[in-house]
């Protein structure tokens, strides 16, 4: 089987994952109720996101359910008859068998980027977005992760997993995760998502003012050093919108308004 068939069935499995942990019915039925009444992660999972994200955003997730240790499901006799034809025994074994990735995935992806995680960092990325707290992270968990952190604009969002998922959708090249990242890696992803206008910003806050080594040659970055990047640019970011939070004042609104 040549690579472009592998991918094309690593994203066709991927796709026919469950979108949601409701039924069909229900889904079909919340379709069509008005904007307001939709919960706040509805309204995130109708937001779309860009091909190209997608299509890498299913690439990490495909390599970290790799990485999960197989799962021993262990069915007694009973179980099988009792519940084995019914509606809820069905509904079981298909939520069993739903492909999730847990701790242990991401430190074995961890180990290959060689980075040593501090303290429970790793099991806070997992419990920030474990929606069903089964340890475990599914496909709908990992979707809904990614949208709410691209569209948040308070930045108050959990990022843990997001950055971490960020770093290997970049580092993601021809079937393989590399442990460093290049300016050209991230060029695609950030172009689709920020635009030509602020590309040059976003690559200055991962990589800094210099995009090559004194050598001349193009500078590589390891997750940690990207992690250390980020968590500055969302402190930076945080502070700019609290900053104008504060510089805001409703009272002056409101007499221009008074005036009109």
């Amino acid at each position: 089987m040549n690579s472009t068939q592998k991918n094309r069935e690593d994203n066709n499995s991927s796709r026919s994952r469950s979108e949601s942990p409701l039924s069909q019915e229900e889904q079909e039925r919340r379709k069509k109720l008005p904007v307001y009444e939709r919960t706040l992660e509805e309204n995130i999972m109708r937001k779309k996101i860009k091909a190209v994200e997608k299509d890498r955003l299913i690439k990490v997730f495909n390599a970290l359910i790799q990485l999960e240790p197989k799962r021993i499901e262990q069915e007694t006799e009973g179980n099988k008859t009792t519940e084995g034809d019914t509606k809820l025994g069905k509904q079981k074994r298909k939520k069993s068998n739903e492909p999730k990735f847990s701790a242990r995935a991401i430190y074995a992806m961890m180990k290959k980027l060689k980075y040593n995680p501090v303290g429970d960092e790793v099991e806070r990325m997992i419990w920030e977005i474990d929606e069903d707290l089964d340890e475990q992270i599914s496909w709908y968990e990992f979707q809904l992760m990614f949208k709410r952190c691209i569209k948040d604009t308070s930045y108050l969002e959990p990022r843990g997993l997001f950055n971490f998922v960020q770093f290997l959708m970049y580092a993601y090249d021809k079937e393989a995760i590399k442990n460093t990242i290049t300016v050209e890696d991230t060029l695609e992803l950030l172009y689709v998502r920020c635009g030509r206008q602020n590309l040059d910003g976003e690559i200055f806050k991962i990589f800094g003012q210099d995009e090559k080594t004194a050598d001349g040659q193009e500078k590589e970055i390891t997750y940690f050093e990207y992690l250390a990047q980020m968590k500055k640019k969302d402190f930076n970011n945080w502070t700019e919108l609290e900053n104008k939070k504060k510089k805001y004042d409703p009272s002056k609104e409101q007499n221009l308004n008074k005036k009109d």
